[in-house]
């Protein structure tokens, strides 16, 4: 069964690989209590990302006890409806931020919510009041945290933050630590490839990489999909794998995400290229040969005439010189001519 038929996040942390750089970037300002904001373009792996930011961030940050959650906020239709889903999850009551207010007291352990979409909220009109107004708890309790170290000896009880939007960053009023999230680095195509055929009787070479990444132009989405063409050609003989991919490209290609012409002008190119090639052959073995006859039975009656004229001047004179001279002379006009057929042209 071939593995590459990821088209939505991933879920599954065996199938999540690379974005290291991304993720160190992350749990580091995560540490500093600093609330993050992805950007990037559709497909390009967010939603993928704040689920193994979640799945992962315990073990990472050395939190056991931490309590991560993602949220999709495209699914919400209000703030309230927010508030309620995670304060419900902290196993409390209410659809307020005070109501999350209160039942981040009673938690033991930090909370890091991962908040996708963000900009489908902030386009419905309460997405943007939402992130200001969780910044600023971030900060509260972070400042609470610290006033308990000090005092106390208690480290209390801190909020994370990570929210995700397509496209740039939107400006509010409370700062965010923005990271732009891009196309996979080189390195990560082969990660992503070992991830999915780990399980499978079937191994791409260094030269089927490269020809992956130049394809998708290591962008997630388009690598998964290439790469499922790929992996059918390699159980499935004479599957035209490039082909089949151009194919799917063109005909669902992910909104806001097209990719570079050069995808594409390498196909047409390389077509055009053996057209050229057959065109050429065609007129080779069409044209050529005859020529080459025409060419050679034209200088052979030459010939043959210079030979009967030295005959006759030698019958006519009897003298061999005078018939030898006309041979040379006529030999002579044939070697001009066919010097001046064979010149090639400037």
């Amino acid at each position: 069964m071939n593995p590459f038929i990821e088209r939505d996040r991933i879920t599954n942390p065996q199938r999540f690989a690379g974005r290291w750089r991304e993720l160190s970037i992350i749990f580091d300002r995560l540490e500093t209590h600093r609330p993050v904001l992805i950007t990037g373009s559709p497909a390009i792996g967010k939603s993928s990302l704040l689920t193994h930011i979640v799945q992962s961030a315990a073990i990472a940050m050395e939190q056991l006890d931490l309590r991560a959650y993602y949220v999709d906020l495209a699914v919400l239709t209000s703030e309230v409806d927010f508030y309620e889903l995670v304060v419900k999850a902290l196993q409390n009551r209410g659809n307020t931020a005070a109501a999350l207010e209160v039942a981040l007291l009673t938690v033991d352990g930090p909370v890091l919510l991962c908040l996708d979409n963000a900009d489908a909220a902030i386009t419905a009109g309460w997405g943007e009041l939402l992130l200001e107004r969780l910044v600023r708890m971030v900060r509260s309790r972070r400042a609470r945290r610290v006033g308990d170290a000090a005092q106390q000896g208690n480290e209390g009880v801190s909020l994370m933050l990570v929210a995700a939007v397509t496209g740039p960053a939107p400006q509010l009023s409370e700062p965010f630590a923005a990271l732009n999230l891009g196309a996979f680095a080189p390195a990560e195509v082969r990660l992503v490839a070992e991830a999915y055929l780990d399980s499978a009787d079937v191994a791409f070479s260094p030269e089927d990489l490269h020809n992956l990444a130049d394809l998708s132009a290591r962008h997630p989405a388009y690598l998964q999909r290439a790469a499922f063409h790929l992996f059918q050609a390699k159980i499935q003989p004479g599957y035209d794998w490039r082909a089949a991919y151009r194919q799917e490209v063109r005909e669902r290609p992910i909104p806001g995400a097209a990719l570079p012409p050069g995808v594409f002008e390498s196909e047409r190119g390389a077509s055009e290229s053996i057209l050229a090639d057959d065109d050429q052959a065609e007129v080779t073995s069409a044209v050529r040969p005859e020529a080459l006859q025409s060419q050679g039975m034209g200088g052979f009656l030459i010939v043959m005439l210079t030979l009967a004229m030295a005959l006759i001047v030698f019958q006519a004179s009897g003298n061999w010189w005078l018939a030898g001279g006309t041979l040379v002379a006529g030999l002579a006009v044939v070697v001009t001519i066919e010097r001046r057929r064979t010149k090639p042209e400037l």
